[in-house]
């Protein structure tokens, strides 16, 4: 019975803000989306109908004049997983399963038409010994959909949808990017990006992948150090590929505990808490997710009280979402520390509406063949945490704390 249950598929859902997948209108005010994909490399079979749904949005998004980024959030080339390794998928073929393909196709047709898309590095990345050929300084020139100037590295997204690398990072250095010549006054947002798994999951050591390794850990901590030196006036979001917090079978206290906000690398986890960081974009777990501040979460996993309110969104279930069959999708195996106000294990991408004042967190889903949304609010610029706070249930309860009766 025990093999039946693990073997059988588990769909999880958490809250009730869940509709039509509708793309909203565009608001009066400046407004950018920020479309996450994740784990696109996975072995799935839910790659071709995201890229139907992306595709969909997409051109909503350029009918109604709402500028796009595609953000691809790590482990973004061929199998990936304990079952997986040591089988990688090499770059030059890297695009040629149906539904990576089919993704591919749809982002690099917004590239075409002028939109943007930036990249981060995954764990598989690392695995597969392949993370210098990532590396691609725009969509239209190397084999890949996205621009990735280096394995850490800032770009500002302006109000008009272009991207500018503000810091770029190599050999342990970094450098700032090409002077603005934007004709918009300032940046909407910054994303600054990571490559979590260097520290996360490093090569085996005294071998030239650890020496990489160590580098970008390096660049990581020059960058960080970089950018706060040099506050800035719009938000800045935390881009790598293992979420700070999660609810998912990588979350603290899950079947593969690895990503919690203690085991992140100290410069991460000092920019977080210095407040460096609005929020932050992740994949990793096969899963959508979103929550309006992971503080509750670090005080669980990591017994940390966090000064600054941090949000988190997830997104990993482009091609194989944990909903499918398998011990990884059951409730005793996921994370217990993050309880989000929004998530599921179905396919599907989540995306961003970045405002001046407020994010919009947009899950998509496909559920029983049809596609759904569901959407979290969060203002930006929010006051420090109190110097003392309730603290959620210590014990890892995911239905211990009182939770509002919407969610």
């Amino acid at each position: 019975m025990v093999a039946v249950t693990a073997l059988s598929a588990c769909a999880i859902e958490r809250g009730k803000q869940w509709g039509p997948p509708v793309v909203p209108a565009v608001p009066a005010v400046p407004e950018v989306s920020l479309v996450l994909l994740g784990d696109v490399g996975a072995k799935g079979r839910s790659g071709q109908a995201t890229a139907v749904e992306l595709e969909r949005v997409l051109a909503e998004h350029k009918r109604r004049g709402r500028p796009a980024v595609v953000l691809w959030l790590g482990d973004n080339i061929g199998p990936v997983g304990p079952g997986d390794l040591g089988r990688c998928t090499a770059p030059a073929a890297a695009w040629r399963q149906k539904g990576p393909a089919a993704l591919a196709r749809v982002v690099r047709a917004h590239a075409a038409a002028g939109g943007a898309a930036l990249a981060a590095l995954g764990e598989q990345d690392w695995r597969c010994g392949q993370p210098e050929l990532e590396l691609q300084p725009e969509p239209g020139k190397g084999p890949h959909p996205w621009a990735m100037p280096g394995h850490n590295y800032a770009a500002a997204v302006y109000p008009d949808g272009h991207v500018r690398v503000t810091m770029s990072c190599a050999t342990g250095l970094c450098a700032p990017g090409p002077k603005d010549m934007s004709p918009e006054t300032s940046p909407l947002v910054e994303l600054v990006v990571v490559d979590s798994a260097a520290w996360l999951v490093p090569p085996p050591v005294n071998t030239p992948a650890a020496a990489r390794a160590d580098q970008s850990v390096a660049e990581q901590e020059a960058l960080l150090k970089a950018l706060t030196a040099a506050p800035a006036p719009w938000p800045r979001l935390l881009v790598s590929h293992h979420p700070l917090e999660s609810a998912g079978p990588h979350g603290v206290g899950g079947m593969y505990s690895d990503s919690g906000y203690y085991l992140h690398a100290a410069p991460v986890r000092r920019a977080v808490d210095a407040g460096l960081f609005a929020g932050s974009l992740s994949a990793h777990d096969r899963m959508l997710l979103a929550t309006g501040d992971i503080g509750p979460a670090t005080k669980r996993s990591s017994r940390y009280w966090l000064e600054h309110p941090v949000f988190q969104v997830i997104s990993g279930s482009a091609s194989a979402p944990d909903s499918r069959g398998g011990a990884r999708g059951l409730w005793y195996f996921q994370g217990t520390a993050l309880k989000a106000e929004l998530q599921t294990n179905r396919a599907g991408f989540a995306e961003l509406y970045v405002r001046e004042d407020s994010v919009s967190a947009v899950l998509r889903r496909r559920r029983a063949g049809r596609w759904g949304a569901g959407t979290v609010t969060i203002p930006l610029g929010r006051p420090p945490h109190p110097a003392e706070t309730p603290s959620p249930v210590m014990d890892p309860c995911l239905y211990c704390d009182p939770v509002p009766p919407r969610q």
